[in-house]
């Protein structure tokens, strides 16, 4: 299970048109880092009744066995949330890590607890782990079959 908290509902996976459309724009603005590491994003999103999920990961295009970096981010969601709004701040969260993450030579600063942050007034928790989010998601499906 990849949600912060404990969950007794099935996630409702983001429309595919959405995170495609971040994913583009993640690979588009760090195309030339991803480039010299042989690495593209991949975004993978998810609602609960309680809590948005969003996951930017980095992997390895040549070889598999490279661990990715992954950036978690944990939402409430609240009855007044404006979703359109959290889910732009959000994106920019991504891109305020992985600026740092491509700045840093040699960057290992991974967290594998969640933690709680604000960004553009929008409280939130974050973690940053090298799971494969692919393969943990194909693990789900396998699972609740």
């Amino acid at each position: 299970m990849l949600s912060r908290k404990e969950q007794n509902s099935q996630a409702i996976a983001l429309p595919e048109e959405w995170t495609k459309k971040v994913c583009a724009l993640l690979n588009e603005v760090y195309q030339s880092n991803c480039k010299a590491e042989e690495k593209v994003f991949e975004v993978y999103g998810s609602t609960y009744p309680n809590e948005f999920l969003l996951i930017a990961t980095l992997v390895n295009t040549a070889d598999e066995s490279v661990s990715s970096v992954s950036y978690f981010i944990s939402v409430d969601l609240e009855e007044n949330t404006k979703p359109e709004k959290l889910l732009n701040d959000l994106v920019d969260s991504i891109g305020a890590f992985f600026d740092v993450y491509f700045a840093t030579k040699d960057w290992d600063d991974y967290q594998a607890e969640w933690l709680e942050a604000e960004f553009k007034g929008h409280k939130f928790f974050y973690k940053i782990s090298r799971e494969n989010i692919a393969l943990h998601v194909m693990a789900d499906k396998l699972l609740n079959q």
